[in-house]
């Protein structure tokens, strides 16, 4: 071979490697360039522990559409104020959407009917009514309460009940104590309510903790109820579902919840679409049944 094909031939081989690193170069700029999204998720100032699953759905959910996720909370755990404060500073930081967990159901809803808002909300355990709602993703109240009911009545059908939780006003929860009341009373039991407030001390011979929030606060107190069951999963709750100190809990794929509510936040940013309320499966999980296979993936997801 002549020495000019030569040169040639390496000349040639030079312009294909220069090519592809060029191509690969703009390849990676360009990726580079894709719209990052944020968006804001504000909780209900629970304990940390209450979110960790939903953050690992919403985590997977966040590097596929390419979402930077703030998570922001009250400083004091269920104050309405703080959390509507919260939400506003989000938005005014950049947040295209935000998904919450309504600390008071009509307060938000007051508050979001009268802010100027113009980002989608998503909300999590709690139905709001409003314009400015664009998902929902909840515990199907009744069967919770059925559930929850036929629990105690398993244990013992002459107990006496206390019925706990915050946000009595709140839709869901509101029906899901008429439901727990009515089957635990048909079922023997003398059944009362009481609003779950800090600093008070829990008591009954059975109590039941008819939302995610107030049993997220019930399994942190230092002296934990005798029979505890309730609507909701923790950490905490299920470290005391192993140890025997709570008796049984109804609970939906937390992981599930989390990456549906940033895709449907992702949605409502591009196109405007609007999520149909999604109620989420639940089950019943006791202590004996914690480490069945079949609630693996629910109670111990891995991202």
């Amino acid at each position: 071979m002549k020495k000019a094909e030569k040169i040639g031939i390496i000349a040639a081989l030079c312009g294909i490697i220069l090519l592809f690193l060029i191509a690969s170069t703009d390849f990676v700029l360009e990726e580079n360039r894709k719209e990052v999204y944020t968006i804001a998720f504000v909780t209900d100032g629970s304990a940390d522990d209450r979110f960790q699953s939903l953050r690992k759905g919403m985590e997977k959910a966040a590097k596929k559409w390419n979402v930077d996720l703030v998570v922001d909370a009250p400083y004091l755990s269920g104050n309405a104020a703080e959390q509507e404060a919260a939400i506003e500073e989000a938005v005014e930081n950049g947040a295209q959407a935000v998904i919450t967990v309504p600390a008071d159901q009509v307060q938000m809803e007051k508050f979001l009917d009268q802010s100027k808002l113009q980002v989608p909300v998503i909300t999590l355990e709690k139905e709001l009514h409003s314009e400015k709602k664009f998902g929902a993703y909840i515990y199907d109240s009744e069967k919770s309460a059925k559930k929850l009911a036929r629990a105690v009545l398993e244990e013992k059908k002459d107990a006496s009940v206390a019925l706990y939780a915050s946000d009595v006003s709140a839709k869901e929860t509101a029906n899901c104590l008429d439901i727990l009341e009515k089957e635990l009373e048909d079922g023997g039991c003398t059944v009362i309510r009481r609003q779950y407030r800090q600093g008070f001390e829990i008591e009954g011979e059975v109590v039941v903790a008819a939302d995610p929030y107030t049993f997220s606060q019930i399994v942190n107190l230092q002296k934990i109820p005798d029979r505890l069951y309730g609507i909701g999963c923790s950490n905490k709750m299920l470290t005391l579902l192993e140890e025997g100190k709570v008796c049984a809990a109804v609970i939906c794929n937390e992981y599930d919840k989390g990456y549906l509510s940033v895709e449907a936040a992702m949605k409502s940013i591009q196109n405007g679409t609007r999520q149909r309320t999604v109620k989420m499966e639940q089950v019943l999980v006791r202590q004996e049944n914690l480490y069945d296979k079949e609630y693996e993936a629910l109670l111990f997801p891995i991202s």
